[in-house]
């Protein structure tokens, strides 16, 4: 079988060339060692044809061939000192396929692949003698969807569709997922005739983009997501769709599995390729947040607004190892040091909890897959063990990392002070995100290696605080921020994904709206922005009570909601005008500052709709809501070492309305 061929293979490229270490063959994903580096082959469903080599220092290379003339490649490479692109070519590289799946099964090659360019000759002449395609084009037009031909070579053109963004998609969503809000969505792959056999022998390859440059296409945050629906959607009409393993994971839930099953019986039936394609889109866009990023398969877990990668096994170590080019630029999407501080530090804080607690933070799905180099089986798993490992890797990450780092990478740099720059360098490290910075060229390499000698696992958990993070956070500018609240932290915070969002929107224009603080410690704002805030009452993610009754705890006044942030007394008086709390934060301009988790309090403000059930007694303070789709969050207050003002969201007038016409800004279509 394949499986014996490629185990063949591997033993004859071991036998072959010495230069090649610990080669090992796991299922789809061959790793082996030259020098000392690792390099990684994802290799597709169909052995032999296009894949992928990721490397050390963003070594990505694109070749076919059994394994024997992979390796080879990658060998000839290395000698060669080749580009960065990491080409044999020195052109582009295509994009690294769907580790799952892919439908390379293809035979013939992408438009343009031989180095010849596309030709304008006659797109008109070309789309007149094409009777199906120009009937797929009015349709489309129809549909407000526009089709061009940009080029023709042979008997295939490049076409580009325009997709307007579904006007339910609010600004706030459509920034939580990259897109511009004022623009289409554009489509651009090579089209001829033999697609309309609908055989899984003629690839789909689509880019999406929204702007362009003489550069090229620009990419889009969710790039690589609408790529892998793309390649859904095709196997589909082909007729050669298959089904994830889940890994022993439960599988999606019921609901969104016979959503996109309805919506592949629609489009299927429906004649031509074009329409059902722009189709199919149309209804996938508003629920992005729903499926895995990269296998396509509904979430297991509840989604919210931040699109993100599922627990099934595999994709875990295909995010873990290969990051953004596996998952898109979600993994960089608003990483502003400020908020990568804010992160790491609430996760700091849940480690610190005692073991039952600490179990519940981080149990079942949110428990998270960190893989030993070379395995594709998680290293850690959600048990006593597992859990005290994860409280040393959090340990490590509050006080030795940041001292080896102290020892390693910041000789020299400009400003030297551990608090401001170690940790931000390190996530920064870990994501690829701290670009154009100033940073020394040196630092980067003192960082793997310094980090290396403490654990493994460090910078893969550094990337799954980020990803895992399900909630949409954003740092106000100074402009923006509320003085009262009197701190230079204030962050739009959205979780709501946009079938709640609007649910919520019908109930505020039905009952009316207030808003409310919601304070609770550091530690339960990990999971609030993963799992959501949620009706804890009677559960085991209770961590205050229920002295009013089951339901959401909120306070009309800031000191009330700050006693269950991990402090007990407030400040009193009210914040004014003409202070300067909300201002510039030490370092603002070069985003170097760290929040502290010994002393991080946090309140949520939060738009609370007056539904019959609300709780809202005048005679005292707090606010309790049964109801979890009567409350969304808005904004999160962060205070480091400062007192929490004492600010009434209900007798302040002109707070009120200043909160509405932020909230407004961005949550409205």
């Amino acid at each position: 079988g394949v499986s014996g061929r490629i185990q063949a293979d591997a033993e004859e490229a071991q036998a072959r060339f010495p230069a090649v270490q610990n080669l090992c063959v796991d299922g789809e994903i061959v790793t082996f060692q030259v020098s000392g580096e690792e390099f990684t082959v994802a290799l597709p469903e169909v052995y032999g044809s296009s894949c992928n080599v990721y490397g050390p220092d963003e070594f990505d290379l694109s070749c076919q061939g059994p394994l024997v003339d992979i390796i080879a490649a990658v060998l000839q490479e290395l000698e060669d000192g080749a580009g960065d692109d990491g080409c044999l070519s020195g052109g582009d590289c295509p994009s690294p396929p769907m580790l799952l799946r892919d439908c390379s099964d293809e035979t013939d090659a992408p438009l343009g692949s031989d180095g010849g360019e596309l030709a304008a000759e006659s797109p008109e002449v070309f789309a007149q003698s094409f009777p199906t395609l120009q009937q797929e084009m009015l349709e489309l037009d129809a549909m407000n969807i526009s089709c061009t031909v940009d080029g023709v070579l042979g008997d295939a053109a490049l076409l580009t569709l325009g997709l307007p963004l579904p006007e339910d998609i609010s600004r706030s969503t459509a920034e939580a997922w990259g897109f511009a809000r004022d623009k289409p969505l554009k489509l651009s792959f090579p089209f001829s005739e033999t697609h309309y056999t609908r055989t899984a022998t003629h690839r789909l390859d689509v880019n999406f983009w929204q702007d362009k440059s003489t550069a090229g296409f620009t990419p889009l945050d969710a790039g690589v997501q609408l790529g892998n629906i793309a390649k859904s959607f095709w196997r589909h009409m082909c007729g050669t769709a298959d089904t994830v393993s889940a890994d022993g994971l439960e599988a999606g839930p019921a609901l969104l599995v016979a959503k996109r099953a309805s919506l592949f019986e629609d489009v299927v039936a429906h004649p031509g390729v074009l329409v059902p394609f722009a189709r199919y889109l149309r209804h996938r866009l508003p629920c992005l947040h729903e499926y895995c990023v990269i296998c396509d398969e509904p979430l297991v877990f509840p989604p919210l607004l931040r699109p993100t990668v599922c627990t099934r096994t595999l994709c875990c170590y295909s995010a873990r190892t290969f990051g953004a080019a596996v998952t898109g630029e979600f993994s960089s999407q608003n990483a502003s040091l400020e908020v990568w501080d804010l992160l790491v530090a609430m996760a700091i804080c849940a480690g610190r909890m005692d073991n039952n607690r600490m179990e519940i933070l981080f149990g079942g799905q949110s428990f998270p897959q960190l893989f030993m180099p070379g395995s594709t089986q998680p290293a850690i798993k959600a048990s006593g063990d597992g859990f005290k490992r994860l409280r040393e890797l959090l340990q490590q990450l509050a006080i030795t990392v940041p001292a080896k780092l102290a020892e390693t990478a910041l000789t020299g740099l400009t400003p030297p002070s551990l608090k401001e720059v170690a940790l931000p360098l390190l996530m920064s490290f870990c994501h690829n995100s701290f670009l154009g910075s100033g940073i020394p060229i040196g630092v980067t390499s003192l960082l793997r290696s310094g980090i290396a000698t403490i654990d493994e696992l460090l910078p893969q958990l550094l990337s799954w605080v980020w990803d895992s993070n399900r909630s949409y956070i954003l740092a106000l500018e100074q402009h923006d921020r509320i003085r009262e609240f009197n701190t230079p932290f204030q962050y739009l915070l959205l979780s709501a994904p946009p079938e709640q969002e609007t649910a919520f929107q019908k109930l505020k224009k039905k009952h009316g709206f207030m808003f409310c603080f919601h304070g609770s410690i550091a530690a339960n704002w990990h999971c609030i922005l993963r799992q959501g805030l949620k009706n804890a009452s009677g559960t085991k993610l209770m961590s205050s009570g229920q002295a009013y009754g089951p339901g959401i705890y909120l306070a009309r006044d800031s000191g009330t909601s700050a006693s269950y942030s991990g402090i007990m007394h407030a400040t009193r008086g009210y914040g004014t005008r003409s202070g300067t709390g909300a201002g510039a934060a030490k370092n603002e301009g070069t985003g170097r500052r760290l929040h502290n988790p010994e002393s991080l309090m946090m309140l949520a403000v939060c738009e609370v709709a007056l539904v019959p059930s609300l709780k809202n007694e005048h005679h005292h303070s707090i606010v309790v809501c049964p109801e979890e789709a009567a409350v969304v969050t808005r904004f999160l207050l962060v205070y480091n070492d400062k007192a929490i003002p004492n600010v009434n969201l209900q007798s302040d007038k002109q707070l009120h309305s200043e909160l509405s016409a932020l909230t407004g800004r961005w949550t409205q279509p």
